[in-house]
């Protein structure tokens, strides 16, 4: 295996891999404050469902660019397209904006989602207010998203 395709699949772990983590604990820190909730209050399991899977997309995103790595390259074909080291390089490089905006995002909307589980259990009314906050954090992962995106498909030239 060529040192190019290593560093595509060092870019492809970190995009999957810390977008995921930024998941996983950010629906852990709703799913642990829900449950309290849902201990006392089991017919909130819908909204308390609705606020847990609000981080679960920054995994999404990370997968998503993880497949285009895959598919820009040709390891999805049986035959690999040939790049340059620099090109491995500058793709592995590329993921870094989805990979860390999905990791600290999905954290940073978790905490804030398990605020709205709180909203949820004092003034259940203004649970739309709450997922709307934490909503409003979802933009960074798409702006890393994005930025990633331009630069596989704009910034980096593969001939």
């Amino acid at each position: 295996m060529s040192t190019s395709i290593i560093y595509v699949l060092i870019g492809l772990a970190l995009s999957v891999g810390l977008s995921a983590i930024g998941s996983s604990i950010g629906v852990g820190l709703v799913a642990k404050v829900g449950a309290g909730l849902l201990s006392k209050e089991p017919q909130k399991f819908p909204q308390v469902l609705a606020l847990s899977a609000l981080p679960s997309t920054q995994a999404l995103y990370g997968l998503l660019f993880g497949f285009i790595l895959l598919i820009r390259v040709g390891l999805l074909n049986a035959t690999p397209t040939p790049i340059s080291d620099e090109i491995g390089l500058a793709l592995m490089l590329a993921s870094m904006p989805v990979a860390i905006s999905c990791l600290i995002s999905g954290i940073y909307q978790g905490q804030v989602a398990a605020s709205g589980v709180k909203i949820l259990a004092e003034k259940p009314e203004n649970v739309s207010q709450a997922i709307v906050l934490a909503a409003l954090i979802e933009s960074f992962a798409v702006f890393g998203l994005v930025i990633s995106l331009l630069l596989v498909f704009v910034g980096i030239k593969i001939v």
